[in-house]
């Protein structure tokens, strides 16, 4: 009985470890970045993109929304948000999640990408160097 429950577990771990590229999608180019803050709070906006890269998708994108909330944008398949550090310095947060069919195990994988860099209230341009990267087939 222990034995067919164990099946199912090895192969869903051999799928996950096969289904993960080795390394890192491309740089990730922010650019129009602003940010406008009052009394009530701040909110930003930014252009994303990244070629498409032997272990990741392309994609570009329009990112707004208020810190520090995390918000997709329109590209719902990633996800933005920017929160203070220390005065005048602010984090900005960026993951990417896609989905890719493993045909060889008969499922689908799901894979995520994040990065961030820290940025003044006067920059308007930026690039994200993605140091996070998992997968769950």
């Amino acid at each position: 009985m222990q034995f067919t429950v164990l099946i199912p577990v090895l192969l869903s771990a051999l799928s996950l470890t096969s289904a993960l590229p080795d390394g890192q999608a491309s740089t990730w180019n922010c650019t129009n970045f602003e940010l406008n803050c009052s009394p009530g709070g701040c909110a930003y906006r930014f252009n994303i993109s990244a070629p498409q890269s032997e272990n990741a998708p392309g994609f570009s994108t329009y990112c707004e929304g208020l810190t520090p909330n995390a918000t997709a944008c329109a590209n719902d398949t990633i996800t933005a948000a920017v929160s203070p550090l220390t005065n005048p310095k602010w984090n900005v947060k960026v993951q990417h999640e896609w989905h890719v069919i493993e045909e060889e195990y008969n499922s689908e994988a799901t894979y995520w990408q994040a990065g961030s860099a820290n940025v003044t209230e006067t920059t308007t341009a930026f690039l994200i160097t993605p140091n996070v990267f998992y997968g769950v087939a």
